[in-house]
């Protein structure tokens, strides 16, 4: 019986180290962000990732955030317009058909 709680006591203190390192990481980043600056794409990979240079790429090889957000923006616009053109197309299959 006592071993089955120095095992949970272990476990239990396992478990706060990682929380309180992964706190402490969290914290060491963002006090001392990286520095990342917009570069042009090179690669192959890279033109498919900004979508031919669309997208704001950074030196880490990631969009950025600006990046993100315009990519994004791009796909809901897709979807927007693919959604209307399936309602303008449900409600004229029905009109005329019926």
């Amino acid at each position: 019986m006592s071993e089955e709680l120095s095992r949970r006591d272990e476990k239990k203190a396992q478990k706060r180290r990682e929380k309180e390192r992964a706190q402490v990481e969290r914290a060491y980043a963002k006090a001392h962000p990286t520095e990342i600056t917009v570069v042009q794409p090179e690669t192959r990979e890279e033109m498919r990732l900004t979508r031919k240079g669309r997208y704001e790429l950074g030196s880490d090889g990631k969009l950025t955030a600006q990046g993100k957000s315009s990519r994004l923006t791009h796909r809901y616009n897709m979807a927007i317009i693919v959604l209307l053109l399936l309602i303008v197309t449900t409600y004229a299959y029905f009109f005329l058909v019926h």
